[in-house]
């Protein structure tokens, strides 16, 4: 069976990213010490259990417009408290990319379920979860106070439980992609194939970027700290996934 280590690395190499050898050995220790529910193939059979369920699949769609819209701002505002500017260029790009994902579920959404009437009032509220970040259209960049700014071994925790969210997205897009293609009318089937890739791939993008991170990082005399500080991330991160599934608000 394939672990979580293998999946993140396999997708990695997939879209031709570079290999960061001690960033998978961080992420094999993680995974193996403190084992994510997310990549457990009970949590996969959970999900499809529940997207049986057409009304609870197209909420889930919108949930996670919302969710890629609010990471969206609040990964930009982090950006500004970042003191390394070419890490903080890469922490603004994946808010952009967060922002075009809150919309590209909103066009999954209209593609999966053609007739399905919005009123006037959802419309706006669906309007409102995106923010619609462009390379020339987004929040300022302007850094925080020097007493909010983010550097060192504090830097690098924080990029830590980003990146742990981006390894779980990863996860969720793959159980997404199945579900989306089974509910699609074939008419619309070829756009939402696209859009699942690109998701899929964006996914794999943000997890090397950071990953790039930690391995200049340990290279540099962080190794321990990451280690310890991704084993702590993990388990945190796990325990927060099943309060989410036990509320039955898995989302992508």
């Amino acid at each position: 069976m394939q672990t979580l280590a293998n999946i993140v690395t396999e997708n990695l190499r997939a879209i031709g990213l570079p290999q960061h050898p001690i960033y998978e050995d961080v992420l094999t220790h993680a995974v193996n010490v403190a084992p994510p529910p997310f990549a457990e193939n009970w949590f996969g059979r959970r999900y499809f259990e529940l997207a049986t369920k057409a009304e609870w699949f197209a909420n889930s769609l919108v949930a996670n417009a919302a969710l890629e819209g609010y990471g969206a701002t609040q990964i930009w505002k982090f950006s500004n408290k970042i003191d390394n500017e070419s890490y903080a260029a890469a922490v603004r790009k994946h808010s952009l990319d967060e922002s075009r994902h809150s919309t590209i579920f909103i066009t999954m959404l209209k593609l999966v379920f053609p007739g399905a009437h919005i009123d006037a009032d959802s419309a706006e509220a669906i309007e409102k979860l995106q923010p619609h970040y462009s390379p020339k259209s987004h929040p300022p960049i302007e850094k925080a106070p020097d007493g909010e700014m983010f550097s060192g071994e504090r830097l690098l925790h924080e990029l830590i439980q980003v990146h742990i969210t981006e390894i779980r997205a990863l996860v969720l897009q793959h159980l997404l992609r199945p579900t989306l293609l089974a509910y699609s009318p074939s008419s619309s089937r070829n756009r939402l194939d696209a859009l699942s890739r690109s998701l899929i791939r964006d996914e794999a993008r943000h997890i090397e970027y950071t990953a790039e991170i930690f391995e200049g990082a340990a290279e540099s005399g962080h190794r321990d700290f990451i280690f310890q500080s991704f084993e702590a991330c993990m388990r945190e991160f796990n325990d927060l996934t099943m309060i989410e599934l036990e509320r039955e608000k898995v989302t992508i």
